[in-house]
C-alpha cells in the first residue's frame, strides 16, 4: 500500500504539472505572481506537515513490526520450551512406571516379611503354650532329671540347640522387621519424588501455556494496532497525493504567469543540454533495438554520450517540478516552460542534481551532471521534449 502512494505521488510530479488548459490567458500582474507564490507556499507548508505525519506513522508501523517480529521470536523460544517441558513429563510418565513396578515389588517382599514375621511368632507362641500346659518346668529342672551322664549330655545338647533355634527366630524377626522398615521408606521417598517432579513439570508446562496465551492476546493487538495504523497512513498518503498535485498544479500557474508568450514553441527555440563539442548523439528518437533486450522498441528522446560529471544544462527558462529519482531514467531532472513544453533529462550520476524542486531557472543554468544511473548502459544524458504531455522529437526545439 505504502509503495502505491509513493508511485503515485511520483506519478504526480512527472506529469500533473504538465497538463496545463491552453485557454488562460498568460498576462498576470505582480500582483497575481505574489498571490500565486503565497498560495504556493501555503500548500508547500500543508505539504510538509503532512509529510511528517506520514513519516511518523511510518515509524509507528516499523516500531509495531519490529514488536511482532520480537515476539515472534519469543513464540518460538516458548513453543521449544513447551516441547522441552513435554519431553520431560514423558519421561516423567516412564519414571513413573518404573517406579510403580519397584513399589509392588517391594510390596511383594514386605509381604513375604510380614508373613515369615508372623509364623515364628507362632512358631514361639506354640512353644511358650506348650511349656505353660507342662507346668513351670525350668531348663535346670530338665538337666536334673537326667537318668545318667549320657542323658545328661544329650538334654544338655537338646537345649542349646532349642536355645540357638529360638535365638535365630528373634535375630530373623529383628531382620525382618528392619526389612519391612527400609522397604517401605524406599516406597514411600519414590513416590514422594516422583510426585515432586511431576508437580514441577506440570507447574512449568501450565505456566510456559499461560504466557503463550498471553503472547498471541499481544500478537492479536499488535496486529489490530498495524492495521489501524495503516489505515491513518492511506487516508494521510491520500491526502499528501492531493496536496501534491495542488502544488504542481501552482507551479504550472506560476510559470504561465511568468510567460511572456500565449503561443507554443514553433521548433528551434531549446538550448543543447550538454556543450556543443563535449557530446555525440549516441541513439536517437523513434524505434531503435533496445540494448537490454535486443528488441525493436521505441525511445522516447535523444541521447547524448559524454563523460561522467559533464554539465547538463536547462534547455530554456523554467521552473524545475521533478528532481529525483525515476526508475528507468534513474536521477532526473523535469523543467516546465510554458503551457505546451516540458523538458526530461535522465541517466544523471550519483549526487550530481544540482536543483531542487519549484526552481526558478535560466537558459543554460546549470542543473546537473552526466551520469549512468537507472536503465543505461553508458554515461550519458536522455533528453526527452513534452509537448501537451506527449513524448516528441527533440530535435527540431534544438540549434
Amino acid at each position: 500500500m505504502r509503495k502505491k502512494i509513493i508511485l503515485a505521488l511520483l506519478i504526480t510530479g512527472l506529469v500533473a504539472g504538465s497538463a496545463i488548459p491552453t485557454n488562460v490567458s498568460w498576462a498576470a500582474s505582480k500582483a497575481s505572481l505574489d498571490k500565486i507564490n503565497r498560495e504556493l507556499k501555503e500548500i508547500q507548508a500543508k505539504k510538509k506537515s503532512q509529510q511528517q505525519q506520514v513519516k511518523q506513522v511510518e515509524a509507528k508501523i516499523n516500531a509495531v513490526q519490529k514488536e511482532q517480529k520480537d515476539l515472534q521470536t519469543e513464540l518460538m523460544q516458548i513453543d521449544l520450551r513447551r516441547n522441552e517441558t513435554q519431553k520431560k513429563l514423558d519421561k516423567l510418565e516412564t519414571q513413573m512406571d518404573e517406579t510403580k513396578e519397584k513399589a509392588a515389588e517391594a510390596q511383594d517382599q514386605l509381604d513375604e516379611a510380614k508373613d515369615r514375621v508372623a509364623k515364628r511368632e507362632t512358631l514361639l507362641k506354640t512353644r511358650v503354650k506348650s511349656m505353660y500346659e507342662r507346668g513351670n518346668v525350668s531348663y535346670l529342672d530338665v538337666l536334673l532329671g537326667s537318668s545318667d551322664f549320657g542323658d545328661f549330655l544329650t538334654r544338655m545338647e537338646g537345649l542349646q540347640m532349642i536355645l540357638e533355634q529360638d535365638t535365630r527366630i528373634l535375630e530373623d524377626n529383628i531382620r525382618d522387621k528392619q526389612t519391612i522398615e527400609t522397604k517401605k521408606q524406599e516406597i514411600d521417598h519414590q513416590l514422594t519424588v516422583y510426585v515432586d517432579m511431576f508437580d514441577q513439570a506440570e507447574s512449568l508446562k501450565a505456566e510456559l501455556d499461560k504466557q503463550y496465551k498471553q503472547s498471541l492476546v499481544v500478537k492479536a493487538e499488535l496486529k489490530k494496532k498495524e492495521d489501524a495504523l495503516e489505515e491513518d497512513l492511506e487516508q494521510y498518503g491520500q491526502q499528501l497525493l492531493a496536496l501534491t498535485k495542488q502544488e504542481s498544479a501552482k507551479y504550472a500557474e506560476r510559470v504561465r504567469a511568468m510567460s511572456t508568450s500565449s503561443s507554443g514553441y514553433k521548433g528551434g527555440k531549446l538550448g543543447l543540454p550538454v556543450a556543443d563539442g563535449s557530446f555525440r548523439f549516441s541513439s536517437g528518437f523513434g524505434m531503435r533495438t533496445d540494448p537490454f533486450t535486443g528488441r525493436s522498441a521505441g525511445h522516447n528522446g535523444v541521447d547524448m554520450a559524454a563523460p561522467k560529471g559533464t554539465t547538463i544544462m536547462a534547455a530554456a527558462a523554467g521552473i524545475v517540478i521533478f528532481a529525483g529519482y525515476s526508475n528507468g531514467f534513474g536521477n532526473t531532472v523535469m523543467i516546465k516552460h510554458n503551457s505546451e513544453i516540458t523538458t526530461l533529462y535522465g541517466h544523471i550520476r550519483e549526487g550530481g542534481i544540482k536543483v531542487s524542486v519549484g526552481q526558478s531557472v535560466e537558459r543554460g543554468q546549470k542543473i546537473a551532471e552526466v551520469g549512468s544511473t537507472g536503465r543505461s548502459t553508458g554515461n550519458h544524458v536522455h533528453f526527452t521534449v513534452y509537448k501537451n504531455d506527449v513524448a516528441v522529437n527533440p530535435m527540431p526545439y534544438l540549434k
